[in-house]
């Protein structure tokens, strides 16, 4: 065991969440009356700094989105099976100081490496989980931090801060055969151009819906 301090007890505020990084892995201090949890803190959801929460009774929520965990043990009451990963703690109250296991800290973080670069900017705020409605963040900023080059120049691409449920589908693209007058240009032959166009059931959603409408009369 190796303890060392990550706070002063004194100026801990009772049931105020605090923010500790240990070996690369951010926690969250809680004091409430003459006892200390520090537990792993970023929420299992979206990864959010649970030291930017708040507590209620005896519960520390996300200030995110509402996730809740127990102080005291860092389970959810509201589902069991969720639970912020508690590390030993003890108060120190001759030195006025907190003090954890860095050795523990450090071989939880070897058995759960941490994604999170602080030295970029907002790496410390990264959203590396992402939702089904929008599963690719991870893989867009990696884009928005280092372009093409990882993937390639006609790498690929997707949407982010719109559900996918709400973006245009292959179901609105409509594809018509028709007989060419004369022969298409080549591609390196100057002075042409190509228009894509999109249906305006693709970018009206009352559209869409007369368009479905009529599909199934």
């Amino acid at each position: 065991m190796n303890e060392i301090p990550i706070a002063k007890w004194s100026e801990l505020e009772d049931r105020e969440p605090a923010y500790a990084l240990v070996a690369d892995v951010d926690l969250v201090v809680i004091r409430y009356d003459d006892q200390v949890s520090v537990l792993y803190g970023r929420c299992l959801h979206r990864g959010a700094l649970m030291a930017d929460g708040r507590v209620e009774g005896e519960n520390l929520i996300c200030g995110l989105h509402g996730w809740d965990y127990r102080c005291d043990s860092g389970v959810s009451a509201y589902n069991n099976d969720e639970a912020l990963h508690k590390f030993y703690a003890r108060v120190d109250a001759d030195a006025d100081a907190v003090l954890v296991d860095e050795t523990e800290i450090r071989a939880w973080s070897e058995e759960f490496p941490q994604p999170y670069d602080r030295k970029i900017y907002l790496g410390l705020y990264a959203d590396v989980h992402g939702t089904p409605d929008e599963p690719f963040n991870q893989h867009i900023q990696e884009l928005a931090r280092n372009g093409l080059k990882n993937v390639g120049h006609d790498g690929p691409v997707s949407a982010m801060g719109v559900p996918r449920s709400e973006l245009p589908s292959w179901d609105d693209v409509l594809l018509l055969t028709a007989q060419l007058a004369r022969k298409p240009l080549l591609g390196d032959v100057g002075g042409h151009r190509s228009e894509c166009r999109q249906a305006a059931s693709a970018r009206d959603p009352a559209a869409r819906q007369r368009h479905e409408l009529r599909r199934t009369q």
